[in-house]
């Protein structure tokens, strides 16, 4: 039996600019505003200027859903809104002869206990994939494999073999629920797999969530929701924002709510060309995020799927974007930036060398050069030595 299928009226959808505008997201329930979704680009035609009409073997490789408050985000009359090209299909997904893609790039069905959603690649920890649904979809997803894909629907009988298998593996101490997300799912089935985590299994002892539907549809935060994440103990919630535009007094609120059922949270940003590959977008989003009470965490790379080559952004310039943070913005706004490596290797840090050993001018052992974020350097040559203490000789 399939889970989380959310039916809607297509009559519900907002198809003129009036429309939309008039719309407020607070006035209904989250389900109602999920069921307004836009699901292709011709109906975003009377509502936002120069829509691409793109062909249709777009949809064959990956679906099309926005909310109304996403689509309020993004500017009418620009092509270029960091929103928009977030969100809405372009020719530039069209293949690209001689880029590399993958179905599986980081190798996760390969760490995929089987029978289960459960990944496994760490050895203390677990990524439990709840829901192939998302209530926006980022042209730049990672799981197109699975998400919004009807062979890539998580079963409910796969949920309970995960939760299995968690029970039955004491060495498991941190469980993330992802997916898609998490969150598309309702109140009384998201209480019942975190209850049976922590009835089950009280070895955990760190349970998290990762969501994006808290930016893409901010209204899915109820009290009814954070008492169910207060009650099951979930420690951290980490939410994916790519652009200072994201962050609206809604988003606000609602992470206001999560914040005081005691839950620590986290910000993932995807570093993606056109949209936030500029020093000054990526300082104001971070210190806005850290404004909040969210801890900034994680910039991806972009990963190597098919239709996002064009937001790739080179490693190089990577580099650039993590000097123009490193001293420039308060320390634990700073996130890490990292690349999720290829096959299943697992995140691995993108920094530039601040820190590093050279051989002595007069070539006698070593001296360690230092660089702060502005340019100036400091030789620290008590670094390249190796003290040891002489042990004691007893007679």
């Amino acid at each position: 039996m399939l889970i989380n299928k959310v039916e809607f009226n297509p009559q519900n959808k907002l198809l003129t600019r009036e429309a939309l505008e008039a719309y407020d997201p607070a006035s209904e329930s989250w389900q109602k505003q999920f069921a307004r979704r836009y699901t292709h680009h011709s109906e975003l035609m009377n509502v936002l200027a120069g829509v691409e009409d793109v062909n249709e073997t777009v949809y064959s490789k990956f679906a099309v859903s926005i909310t109304p408050y996403m689509a309020q985000l993004m500017d009418k009359d620009d092509p270029e809104c960091p929103i928009r090209k977030q969100y809405m299909p372009t020719f530039a997904e069209e293949t690209k002869p001689g880029f590399h893609t993958m179905l599986d790039e980081l190798g996760e069905e390969g760490d995929t206990i089987p029978g289960t959603s459960v990944v496994h690649r760490y050895p203390r920890r677990v990524l439990f994939l709840v829901s192939n649904t998302c209530a926006v979809l980022c042209r730049f997803c990672t799981r197109k494999r699975m998400v919004a894909q009807p062979d890539g629907s998580v079963h409910k009988d796969e949920i309970e073999r995960s939760i299995d298998y968690i029970a039955g593996n004491t060495e498991i101490e941190d469980v993330l629920l992802s997916g898609g997300d998490p969150l598309t799912f309702t109140d009384e089935r998201l209480d019942y797999i975190l209850g049976q985590i922590r009835e089950r299994a009280p070895h955990v002892r760190f349970l998290r969530m990762g969501s994006r539907m808290v930016v893409q549809l901010p209204t899915r935060i109820t009290p009814e929701l954070c008492a169910v994440l207060e009650k099951h103990r979930v420690q951290m919630v980490n939410i994916h924002i790519n652009h200072p535009k994201e962050i609206t007094p809604l988003l606000r609120e609602r992470v206001k709510m999560i914040q005081k059922a005691g839950i620590m949270m986290g910000l993932q940003t995807v570093c993606l060309k056109g949209v936030n590959d500029d020093v000054a977008v990526l300082r104001e989003l971070f210190m806005q995020s850290i404004e909040m009470g969210v801890r900034p965490y994680y910039v991806y790379s972009t990963d190597m799927v098919e239709g996002a080559h064009h937001f790739i952004v080179p490693h190089h310039r990577m580099l650039e974007l993590y000097e123009g943070l490193r001293g420039w913005i308060s320390g634990p706004a700073v996130p890490t930036f990292v690349v999720d490596g290829m096959g299943g290797l697992g995140k691995l840090p993108i920094i530039p060398t601040y820190v590093k050993e050279e051989i002595r001018a007069d070539g006698q052992g070593t001296t360690i050069k230092c660089r702060n974020y502005k340019g100036m350097t400091v030789e620290m040559p008590g670094l390249g030595l190796d003290f040891r203490v002489p042990s004691q000789s007893h007679g």
